[in-house]
């Protein structure tokens, strides 16, 4: 009999976790009580960052707050109301920030992140999405010769830790993204990065595609567990229990609960982030990042998508003011009053203070994975992740040191 593996989560995570399981030969079910995808692997950037390697908590982004708190608007800001519920996860992220860690979380994720886009050319073939995808690179593009310049040691780190990226000139950065009004000084580009022309259809065909191989989809919520001997075998949801043999958590920023329950101290934040999609926008070909502005334009299928902004400390109710001001970026650079909005959207990135994903076994349950807390590069992470999570759920060796992101690295609970 196959082993039963349970997911909790059907995101870009939990949906790649249950392709490359099912291939492995066992019998899968994923429940989430939203359509799958519909969450933060909806609205995403779509890009596969491969040249994300350094975490967000360093240093020099620290000594920006002061700054983030009086500017609402800043691509970083911290809502000032927002402190004091989210201090515990700052003091802890600040620690993060030491150089000493810094490098540790570079190291994490520049391993996890050399072999994403492998992963990801494996299962766009395997499940019949190349139609989603463009694999050509993505760029950087600078305003301030001064900001360009400045980034050279970033690029430096970049390719110590394996990414590949070249440098271009102005005038070659200009010829890569035309009509913009406010010429770039210089730029990037990462040609071993990629993007989905549909977020939300990838999701959708990795669903499809593992209903019609077998697998089963539940929409019901993972409340708890059955644990023995330091293993989970059975599960409970808001409608039933149900034995297994293992199970992957990959429920995002919904998971400290269930993470919990499984014995670890999980300070996991939401990190929320805007989108706007244009009907009209530039003819861009390829993902392009513009640097000091903190944004990011995707040409896909439905549009161009402007996304991007780090919100730290948001309440309950979106500042559509941040979406609006990706709107106002796009038609100062490209000197473009006509370009129009089509829709918006809002989502919060589930984040860890040293922005590293828990990936590992539970503190309580062997056969209890957790894959989650993959902040901005959740997409860019999925392929391997769910590589990762199999051979974990199904106790086989795993090639890659994830001792950077075991699961009781902020303590574990009684």
């Amino acid at each position: 009999m196959p082993p039963q593996i349970a997911i909790a989560g059907a995101g870009i995570i939990g949906m790649s976790t249950a392709r490359a399981l099912q291939r492995a030969g066992a019998a899968v079910t994923v429940y989430d009580p939203a359509e799958p995808g519909s969450v933060c692997s909806f609205g995403n950037a779509g890009n596969i960052a491969i040249d994300h390697v350094r975490p967000l908590t360093r240093l020099d982004i620290l000594a920006s707050v002061p700054r983030m708190l009086a500017d609402p608007l800043a691509p970083l800001c911290l809502k000032f109301a927002g402190v004091p519920r989210v201090w515990p996860w700052l003091w802890r992220a600040a620690r993060a920030s030491l150089p000493g860690q810094e490098r540790l979380g570079t190291q994490a994720l520049a391993a996890l992140l050399g072999r994403a886009r492998t992963a990801w050319d494996e299962e766009i073939r395997l499940s019949g999405l190349g139609d989603l995808f463009h694999t050509a690179g993505a760029l950087v593009a600078y305003e301030q010769p001064e900001a360009f310049t400045a980034s050279a040691d970033d690029a430096r780190i970049l390719r110590d830790n394996g990414v590949r990226v070249e440098l271009l000139s102005a005038e070659r950065i200009n010829a890569l993204v035309p009509g913009l009004t406010r010429p770039a000084a210089g730029g990037r580009f990462y040609p071993d990065a990629a993007h989905t022309v549909d977020p939300y259809g990838v999701v959708n065909r990795l669903a499809e595609r593992f209903i019609a191989e077998g697998g089963t989809i539940r929409r019901e919520r993972v409340t708890g567990f059955n644990l023995s001997d330091g293993r989970v075998i059975g599960i409970h949801t808001d409608q039933r229990n149900t034995p297994v043999d293992a199970v992957v958590l990959a429920t995002g920023i919904a998971s400290r609960t269930l993470a919990e329950q499984l014995g670890a101290r999980t300070p996991i934040s939401g990190e929320r982030g805007y989108h706007v999609m244009l009907e009209n926008g530039p003819p861009l070909e390829l993902p392009t990042t513009f640097a000091e502005r903190g944004f990011i334009a995707v040409p896909m299928a439905m549009g161009l998508r402007l996304a991007g902004t780090v919100e730290l400390g948001a309440g309950e109710a979106p500042d559509w003011r941040r979406a609006e001001a990706l709107l106002r970026h796009m038609r100062t650079l490209f000197g473009r009053q006509d370009l129009t909005e089509v829709s918006r959207w809002t989502g919060d990135r589930p984040t860890l203070p040293d922005y590293l994903p828990m990936l590992g076994a539970s503190p309580r349950a062997r056969n209890a994975i957790f894959a989650f807390g993959h902040q901005h590069i959740g997409l860019t992470l999925a392929a391997i992740t769910g590589r990762i999570a199999r051979d974990l759920a199904l106790e086989r060796p795993v090639d890659i040191d994830l001792s950077a992101c075991r699961t009781d690295r902020f303590g574990r609970l009684n």
